[in-house]
């Protein structure tokens, strides 16, 4: 009986029973959390493209300037040499088609002014800063034809044809000076008052219409020393124009410019495509 029992009690240690807890040390093994980082690809859109742009146009546009540079540069001196020539005789007649070729080239006419019907140009400044006005007067030719003669600048104080007797010459008169046609008007000056007789700007064509007259003006050179210039002045008498070419050249600055903007774009542009694309945010877990 015993001997039964005791097969029974190894039986029992050898099958496990099934409600028994498993106890274990060992750790349990968790799920791998992987990071992986994908590269991430450059866009190129429309405003990067219109950037890649902007170094080569600056650049096509300075090197514009600098042909607009040379021509400029010519065509003064060529101005300047037809200024230091003789004086010729004004034509009679001049054909628009040639009258470019007066441009700059000084000329005389002999006759006598209509003081009776002078204008006023102005206010304007001349080299000293003071503002004053220039006297336009109609000239009668020996031929002739009448023109208008730019006689010179006046100080605000002579305004009125009484105040400057000396000014007002009588008898035939030789006049020396530059073949002029219209003024390029800007955007800042104002309209001509006709009726009120004030001009801003020479509209030499309405001027000649309304005194029948040929569409041209001589504007007069004078090359007196400054303290001559300023005795005139005084006693009212129109100063005309110094004889030098009075034309604006920007271009010089204008190329720099725009080289420089075309310099400094590229290195803009080179530090942008070399800048490394920044890193995502997302994690991806495996």
């Amino acid at each position: 009986m015993f001997k039964r029992l005791g097969q029974l009690g190894r039986q029992c240690v050898r099958q496990p029973s099934p409600w028994r807890r498993t106890f274990t040390t060992e750790t349990p093994v968790e799920p791998v959390m992987k990071e992986t980082y994908k590269a991430k690809q450059r866009k190129f859109g429309l405003g990067t493209a219109l950037i890649c742009t902007v170094p080569f146009v600056a650049f096509g546009l300075g090197t514009w300037q600098v042909q607009r540079l040379r021509w400029k540069v010519n065509y003064i001196n060529t101005l300047e040499d037809r200024l230091e020539r003789e004086a010729i005789p004004l034509p009679r007649r001049i054909n628009d088609s040639v009258l470019d070729e007066y441009e700059y080239r000084k000329v005389y006419a002999t006759g006598h002014y209509r003081h009776d019907e002078e204008i006023l140009l102005g206010p304007r400044t001349r080299g000293d800063g003071k503002a004053g006005y220039f006297v336009i007067t109609p000239f009668e030719r020996d031929n002739g034809t009448t023109i208008l003669v730019k006689r010179g600048w006046i100080a605000p104080e002579k305004k009125d044809p009484k105040t400057r007797p000396e000014s007002l010459e009588q008898g035939d008169v030789e006049v020396v000076g530059l073949i002029r046609v219209n003024e390029e008007r800007n955007t800042f000056t104002p309209d001509n008052d006709i009726k009120g007789n004030q001009w801003y700007w020479a509209d030499v064509e309405t001027i000649a219409k309304m005194f029948h007259t040929q569409p041209i003006m001589i504007e007069r050179v004078s090359d007196l020393s400054p303290s001559k210039e300023y005795v005139l002045i005084e006693k009212g008498i129109p100063v005309g124009r110094s004889p030098v070419v009075e034309i604006r050249n920007h271009h010089l600055n204008y190329l720099i410019t725009w080289y420089s903007l075309s310099f400094a774009t590229t290195i803009m542009l080179w530090r942008l495509l070399r800048k490394p694309p920044a890193r995502p945010t997302k994690v991806k877990r495996t």
